[in-house]
C-alpha cells in the first residue's frame, strides 16, 4: 500500500501450468515457484514484456498430489451441473425435424449464415461454438445433426447449404499472423532465459 502497488488476486497453479492467473503465458514464473529452493514466504521480480514488474510470492505449498475440494468446486461444480443439465434436455430432443425438437423443448428454430470456421460465433448472442459450427459443416446438404453439447446449450443443426471458399491468391494476411504470434513467445522466453542464466563478468581480464 505505501509503494502504491496493485496486489492481484492469489493464483494456483500445479507444476506443468503455462498460464500464471491473467497475466497469461508466464510459465518463468510457475517454474520459480516449484524450484527446490523455493519456500512459502519466497519473494521474487519478475519484469513482464508489456506489463512491468510482477512481485510473486509463495503463499502455500499442498504437496498431497490432491487439489482440495474447496478449491476445485468452483471450477468444477458448473461443469457438472452443466452436464446434467445437457443429458436432460438431450432426452427431450425429440422429432423427425427442427420444428419438431424445437417444439419439445419450447425453443425457436434460429438461422445463422456465413459461418467458417474461423468465425464460429452464432448470432443472437449466443458467441463462440466452434463444436456446433464445425458439426454443421460436416454434415450433409439438409442432414439435421444429432444432439451437440455446446459452451451455452444443446443445439441441433441442419445443414442447409455449404459454399466453399475461393482458393486464396496470397497468404500474406497469415503470414503476418504467425510471426505476431512469434514476436509473442519471444518476448515470454527471454525473460525466462534471463532468470535462469549464470552469467559471469570477466570484461576487464580481456580489457573491455
Amino acid at each position: 500500500k505505501d509503494m502504491k502497488l496493485t496486489v492481484a488476486p492469489v493464483v494456483n497453479v500445479t507444476a506443468m501450468d503455462e498460464n500464471f492467473g491473467s497475466l497469461g503465458a508466464q510459465r518463468n514464473i510457475v517454474r520459480w515457484a516449484f524450484e527446490g529452493d523455493s519456500k512459502v514466504g519466497t519473494v521474487k521480480r519478475f519484469e513482464i514484456a508489456n506489463v512491468g514488474h510482477v512481485i510473486a510470492k509463495v503463499k502455500s505449498i499442498d504437496n498431497s498430489g490432491l487439489i482440495a475440494i474447496a478449491t476445485a468446486r468452483p471450477y468444477v461444480e458448473p461443469i457438472l451441473k452443466n452436464k446434467k443439465k445437457a443429458e436432460l434436455i438431450k432426452a427431450k430432443m425429440t422429432g423427425a425435424s427442427l420444428e419438431a425438437i424445437a417444439k419439445a423443448v419450447g425453443a425457436p428454430v434460429q438461422q445463422a449464415t456465413g459461418l467458417t470456421l474461423e468465425n464460429a460465433v452464432l448470432p443472437g448472442g449466443v458467441g463462440q461454438e466452434a463444436k456446433v459450427v464445425g458439426n454443421a459443416l460436416a454434415l450433409a446438404a439438409n442432414k439435421i445433426s444429432a444432439p451437440i453439447e455446446g459452451n451455452t446449450g444443446v443445439y441441433v443443426v441442419k445443414n442447409v447449404s455449404t459454399i466453399k471458399a475461393p482458393a486464396l491468391k496470397s497468404h500474406a494476411p497469415y503470414i503476418t499472423k504467425l510471426k505476431t504470434q512469434s514476436s509473442g513467445d519471444m518476448n515470454r522466453a527471454i525473460p525466462a532465459l534471463k532468470a535462469a542464466a549464470t552469467i559471469e563478468d570477466n570484461r576487464k581480464q580481456f580489457g573491455l
